[in-house]
């Protein structure tokens, strides 16, 4: 009996993957759960475990292949006898239509938009494609472009390194030793400097004579594109607003902050408080918690709750924190930290990606106020969390100065009505304006 390994969904907006390297050869002798191969996303960086234990009998798509998910790439067989031991015969061609999806662009925060050599169709469109300052067209893996990042590594830096990887490919182990070569280098600080999105202000854009551009979508701007003009025509979408006082959590946190961040090691952000408030309340309002199903409400036991990540101006990721409901604080705090940052440096794996039944975004994080989100299908309702800023409001009749933020609901008015959405808002708000400054924190 064979099992066949197919190509994981890592998202539910992913629809293929990049072969990086397989770890084994067919004919060799694997476990279930050995990791057996590497592959890559615009999204992550993931190394997947064989899914039986055997014998590799067959590889169907090769390293540097583009594959669609839940495509079979690997047979793996009982018997060793199934396995074919001649390399030059174990890889199966598969014939499969050139994309662009398939041409690995580097990517840089100070691309240039420059015009390219095309065929005379292209030409006379008017297509541009994006190239770097060194033109590079090696393939730059997620992971040893966020270990750049982390170095300073400029793009023209980057492409003086020598690749001992396959096709000249930059390692982790090529850049780790040119970074020791090159000397101590201070890393980017990590915290809220570190992810400052950036800008279309830093593209240097070469126009030359041309009054417009092309930039063709890359792989994650073209699946979030589908997904939410999707979600717009599955769900009639109403917003509802509430602003809320957050200066006694304001307070609690700038008291506990030292102490968490000597124990754990990352700072307590806002962020795990909303996450734990939205989860209280989603146990009063469980209607929040569900999807739909033809007519039918189809209501989730379990609070999944995704937590948007964004990934600079190339897009984001909606990692999430499994069984929300049974953990404390603290918990949910670990949990958020660990999927960020992993999400940022795309080493997430594929459960991480899926299962979501409820989903927070934080705009507030790059200074917006008020936000109005498009609901991550097939979800039914998505909180968002503006900025924290100082007000003067009135307080028992008198004028005080207050940290106030504004939360939005964006739900599927299929089955949540202004009520139930209004209800659930007025339950965050008393559960966060009604913090105890005395709640011990382990």
């Amino acid at each position: 009996m064979a099992t066949e390994m197919v190509m994981p969904q890592m998202g539910e907006s992913i629809t293929e993957a990049k072969i990086l390297k397989w770890r084994v050869k067919p004919g060799d002798k694997v476990e279930r759960d050995q990791v057996i191969l590497e592959i890559s996303t615009d999204k992550v960086d993931s190394e997947i475990p064989a899914p039986a234990s055997g014998y590799l009998s067959e590889i169907l798509y090769k390293e540097g292949d583009v594959v669609p998910v839940k495509k079979v790439i690997a047979i793996i067989s009982e018997s060793a006898n199934a396995s074919k031991t001649d390399d030059n015969n174990s890889v199966k061609k598969v014939e499969s239509k050139q994309s662009v999806n398939q041409v690995p662009q580097e990517e840089s925060s100070r691309a240039k938009i420059t015009k390219t050599t095309a065929p005379p169709a292209q030409q006379a469109s008017g297509v541009v494609q994006i190239s770097s300052d060194h033109k590079s067209t090696r393939f730059i893996s997620p992971l040893v472009k966020s270990l750049a990042a982390k170095h300073n590594l400029s793009d023209t830096e980057l492409g003086k390194i020598t690749g001992s990887g396959s096709g000249g490919r930059i390692t982790k182990q090529d850049l780790t030793s040119y970074v020791e070569q090159r000397g101590s280098v201070k890393p980017v600080e990590s915290g809220a400097a570190a992810h400052t999105p950036q800008t279309n202000a830093i593209l240097e854009i070469d126009w030359g004579s041309e009054v417009q551009k092309i930039v063709p979508m890359d792989n994650m701007r073209a699946a979030i594109a589908e997904h939410m003009v999707r979600s717009k025509h599955t769900s009639p979408h109403v917003y509802s607003i509430q602003e809320v006082d957050v200066t006694n959590i304001s307070r609690w946190r700038k008291a506990n902050k030292q102490a968490f961040e000597e124990r754990e090691g990352f700072s307590l952000s806002f962020t795990p408080i909303f996450l734990e408030a939205a989860v209280k309340g989603i146990l009063q309002f469980p209607f929040l918690n569900a999807s739909v199903d033809g007519k039918n409400i189809v209501l989730k036991r379990h609070i999944n709750l995704g937590c948007a990540v964004a990934l600079g101006t190339s897009g984001l990721i909606v990692p999430v924190i499994k069984r929300a409901e049974e953990k404390t604080l603290v918990g949910i705090a670990r949990d958020l930290n660990d999927l960020a940052t992993r999400a940022r440096n795309k080493k997430l794996m594929p459960d991480d990606v899926v299962g979501g039944t409820f989903t927070v975004t934080n705009v507030g994080g790059f200074g917006t106020v008020i936000g109005t989100p498009i609901i991550n299908q097939p979800q039914v309702a998505i909180l968002c969390l503006g900025a924290i800023v100082k007000r003067p409001v009135v307080v028992d009749d008198m004028i005080a100065i207050r940290e106030m933020c504004y939360l939005t609901l964006s739900y599927d008015h299929r089955i949540i009505d202004g009520a139930l959405g209004g209800g659930f808002l007025a339950f965050i708000r008393n559960y966060l304006e009604k913090w105890d400054l005395n709640r011990a924190l382990y």
